[in-house]
């Protein structure tokens, strides 16, 4: 199987006992001065965040959504997903003659974005000023950088798009130079008033102006009434390990209860084949329950006594083929020494709906295409509801602590529980558990789908693609023991030259 030096990514990435671990040079670079400015991880989240939805805009954005799982004494998680809005019902696509909700334009945009509330909760832990946080990737924005391989194929491949989005990211295409002057100011106006604007004053109601224009559902009132919150986070115990993740409608808990099936059998002593036996048929376990009880909490009750260690488990029932809903996100991990923060935020498929607003830089998501409309499913769609959610991010504490996190949409609680596993089960260090091989399973809640694995783990009996392969997911971690280990993912632009 592939071998990768585990210390041969991580020397830019760390200074002291500050670290930082996210999907881009750029954006890793502008957390890790936040913090020589004597920044913590809260304000460094912050940063690198905010400079994300301006070098990754294929993977996340300002009109997207943020989880996160934060130790800091305690273990809490952050919840910045977004409600449908209160024009957004079954009926309305019915009578517009929709069989299914639409994947881009104005009509897939009705998922209100968490993002920038996200970043007040966080604020309220920080001890730098708002504007000095989000101001670097203002100026980054304004200023251009080179795109990677990565976003110039996601805009060649982009569909379904308006004209303000076109206006934007087409020149980099030609050029290779991305500008986003209005992303910019929206940055800086975002600073200069805590983002209290984005929700309650000229960017909401910019948002609403173009809402109309384009005959998009949000309104003024759904942004108005919105808020990200901190809530309980679930956990499971895992060979010494406590695993903590998001609750629903976050798919985090897929990820535990598959660790709780894994934690009764001896994984690190068996051979290849009876591994990945054994990780793959508790998968598909997993995988299954997670159709029939993750969605929106006020609507479905996920049943806790699955995550007790002597929880009986039925085996899988026999569906058909689903759709395979990929997403793209970006994932990223900040450690100061003593807090730490590992995060997810994205706008769903790709660059989300293609519906940008109007002079504002903001690319609105698409998670509301998720929903279905077919009212007897529990994830149907119904105004103030949230819909099942691929976001999820990882802690684990034992004899070390792990900060994890992924994209990968549908697959993202196999790439989680594979890296857990090569850390905790086979030794491996931080940055060789996230670039191994890998094999995901691309299922939505309804329906099955196809195994897929990199070549080098020649599992022979399922589909084969090539290793490194974007459809495994772009994962980075943090793993703090005697010393503490970056790990970057070579899927994505974390490791590319500039």
């Amino acid at each position: 199987m592939q071998k990768v030096d585990p210390g041969k990514f991580g020397d830019l990435e760390m200074k002291g006992e500050f670290t930082v671990a996210s999907a881009h040079p750029l954006s890793t670079n502008i957390g890790m001065k936040i913090m020589e400015k004597g920044g913590n991880s809260y304000d460094a989240a912050i940063a690198v965040s905010a400079a994300l939805t301006v070098v990754q805009p294929n993977l996340n954005g300002l009109g997207g959504d943020m989880f996160a799982i934060v130790k800091d004494g305690a273990v809490s998680a952050l919840n910045g997903s977004g409600p449908a809005s209160e024009m957004a019902t079954v009926e309305f696509f019915r009578k517009s003659g929709f069989n299914e909700i639409p994947n881009r334009g104005a009509l897939s945009s009705f998922s209100v974005p968490g993002l920038a509330s996200s970043w007040q909760l966080l604020h309220e832990r920080c001890t730098m000023r708002f504007h000095e946080l989000v101001q670097p990737a203002a100026d980054l924005a304004r200023n251009g950088f080179r795109i990677s391989a990565g976003i110039s194929w996601a805009i060649s491949r982009m569909k379904g798009y308006d004209s303000d989005w076109e206006g934007i990211y087409k020149p980099a295409e030609k050029d290779g130079i991305l500008y986003q002057a209005a992303l910019g100011k929206t940055l800086e106006r975002i600073g200069q008033d805590y983002a209290y604007g984005f929700y309650h004053g000229d960017i909401a109601k910019q948002i609403e102006e173009d809402m109309i224009t384009k005959g998009g559902l949000m309104r003024f009132s759904d942004l108005d009434s919105y808020s990200a919150q901190w809530v309980d986070p679930m956990r499971v115990r895992y060979r010494g390990y406590d695993v903590y993740t998001n609750p629903p409608p976050s798919q985090g808990v897929t990820s535990l209860m598959w660790l709780n099936m894994l934690d009764r059998v001896q994984l690190g002593s068996m051979e290849a084949g009876n591994y990945f036996s054994e990780m793959i048929d508790k998968m598909l376990v997993a995988y299954d329950y997670r159709s029939r009880y993750i969605a929106d909490p006020s609507y479905v009750r996920f049943p806790s006594e699955l995550l007790e260690k002597d929880a009986v488990y039925d085996p899988p029932a026999l569906k058909g083929k689903g759709q395979e809903k990929n997403s793209d996100t970006t994932a990223f991990s900040v450690f100061d020494g003593d807090t730490g923060i590992s995060a997810i935020q994205s706008n769903y498929m790709g660059f989300g709906s293609g519906h940008s607003i109007k002079g504002s830089g903001i690319n609105m998501n698409n998670r509301g295409c998720y929903f279905t409309l077919n009212t007897e499913h529990h994830n149907a769609l119904m105004p103030g509801k949230k819909t099942f959610h691929t976001l999820m991010a990882v802690y684990a504490q034992g004899e070390k602590k792990i900060f994890l996190g992924t994209m990968g949409g549908d697959v993202q609680p196999q790439i989680n529980v594979q890296i857990l596993s090569g850390i905790i089960d086979l030794g491996r260090r931080a940055q060789e558990a996230v670039a191994y091989p890998r094999y995901v399973y691309p299922a939505s809640i309804y329906g099955d789908a196809d195994i897929y694995y990199e070549e080098s783990l020649r599992l022979g009996k399922y589909k084969q693609v090539k290793d490194n392969n974007s459809m495994t997911g772009h994962a980075q971690a943090i793993v703090v023991g005697d010393s503490t280990e970056p790990g970057f993912d070579p899927r994505g632009d974390g490791l590319l030259k500039y």
